[in-house]
């Protein structure tokens, strides 16, 4: 069993977001939108590093081994997890309101656009208006069945749960990469098979909690330092889909296993707290509507401190609106 406490899962989750923001900056085509210092060929190291960002497969782990904790104390049903998904979709929906309307005295063709294209985003079903929440509504379906999921993963057991939705996640991979033009403008197609993709992360996420193996052992910290660092270097020299699902896994494991101290954990519990709006703002200020004041800081530390910083400082009052309106709705209990 891996034994990951409340404080380390959040930290983890900080890690995460962070993963998240500097891939979506620095990774793929964006690496010609900043002045890199340092270049390993013709490109910037930052973009090397965001090969090693494979941020959602790390969210889905994480919350299929929260949920497989819950499980085991009885806390969890499809009932408490709409709740759940309630307070997800109040958060987001908040970040809407703030930046459709900014963007709709900036760029008023496209923000808010038809009512069709309105109700597709707010429902998460078609999210145009920011397509990096690509997996907002497929974890929700997945997070509201976690209940059966996880009972079945019982039944058939960890490995051949691993095994069978491995495969799944392979199959649904070929698919996006071979048919993304007719997915993205079919969404009939395109959700359920991103529901059946986010199963595999899920499936390990569970399977970390149930295994039998103790993967909570005492390791020297150097020792787990330095694991961490050849797993990144190794990733971001060979980046393939097959590598990441050992990498994320193990990745999970080893960060569970350093000693967080002063501020560093300070920084990082903050940042896991407020992953879940970092993670809805961040490619608005970065892509959407302010790109081109993002990136006129050129060089991949400013640019990744001032989105981060902004991010955060964004996070407060969202939050702070999201939970005041959950706790206004009679049906939350």
């Amino acid at each position: 069993m891996l034994d990951i406490s409340r404080d380390n899962s959040t930290i983890i989750k900080g890690i995460v977001i962070m993963m998240m923001v500097f891939f979506h900056l620095f990774g793929g085509s964006h690496m010609f939108l900043f002045t890199g210092l340092i270049h390993i060929g013709k490109v910037p190291l930052a973009t090397w590093i965001a090969a090693a960002c494979w941020p959602v497969s790390f969210f889905v782990i994480l919350s299929g081994y929260g949920l497989a904790y819950k499980y085991e104390h009885g806390g969890i049903s499809p009932s408490r997890q709409l709740t759940r998904v309630l307070r997800l979709y109040l958060h987001y929906w908040v970040v809407l309101a703030i930046f459709v309307t900014i963007g709709h005295f900036m760029i008023p063709a496209d923000y808010p656009g038809s009512w069709g294209k309105f109700l597709e985003n707010i429902s998460g079903w078609d999210v145009n208006y920011n397509h990096e929440m690509w997996f907002l509504f497929p974890y929700c379906v997945v997070s509201v069945l976690s209940l059966y999921i996880i009972r079945l993963i019982e039944r058939v057991g960890n490995l051949v749960a691993i095994v069978i939705t491995t495969g799944i996640f392979l199959c649904t991979s070929y698919c996006i990469s071979r048919y993304s033009t007719f997915l993205f403008h079919n969404m009939w197609a395109y959700q359920p098979l991103l529901c059946f993709h986010l199963l595999q992360a899920f499936t390990m996420g569970v399977a970390l909690r149930r295994t039998k193996l103790q993967l909570n052992r005492p390791f020297p910290q150097w020792g787990v330092i330095g694991a961490i660092i050849i797993a990144v270097v190794l990733t971001c020299i060979k980046p393939h889909l097959v590598t990441y699902l050992v990498y994320v896994p193990l990745m999970v494991i080893l960060l569970n296993h350093v000693h967080w101290s002063g501020w560093v954990k300070v920084v990082l519990t903050e940042l896991g707290k407020k992953s879940m709006p970092i993670w809805m703002i961040h490619t608005w200020l970065a892509y959407y509507l302010f790109q081109p004041q993002i990136y006129s800081l050129k060089y991949a530390p400013l640019i990744f401190i001032a989105v981060m910083v902004a991010c955060y400082l964004i996070s407060i009052p969202v939050m702070w609106v999201a939970e005041k309106l959950y706790n206004l709705l009679p049906l939350k209990k």
